[in-house]
């Protein structure tokens, strides 16, 4: 995957984090204090909703490699999208765990 296809998909899902009401990295620090329930709740479904897309960008690679005459750029394609989705989803579970469930 390039690189500037991979920054957009970060960029998206930081975006994404900042609408549902997370606090973006460019935001103030965060006090010792936990987050708000909400927020917490924002960032698990975030963090499912990656997974999903990982899961699905999996199947799909593994679709596309089972055919007769695989097109395996196709296959990387997707095997690489389905590992930022899930390397966005450990970041935001590593995250959660700091910050709601202490």
């Amino acid at each position: 995957m390039s690189r500037s296809l991979a920054v957009a998909v970060t960029s998206a899902a930081v975006a994404g984090i900042a609408f549902a009401g997370v606090a973006p990295a460019s935001a103030a620090p965060v006090s010792a204090a936990a987050w708000s329930r909400a927020k917490c709740i924002a960032v698990d479904k975030s963090i499912g909703q990656h997974k999903m897309a990982g899961d699905r960008y999996e199947g799909l690679a593994k679709k596309e490699a089972g055919k007769a005459h695989p097109d395996m750029d196709k296959v990387r394609q997707y095997n690489a999208k389905a590992s930022d989705e899930f390397t966005i989803a450990r970041a935001q579970e590593l995250e959660l765990q700091k910050q709601c469930r202490r």
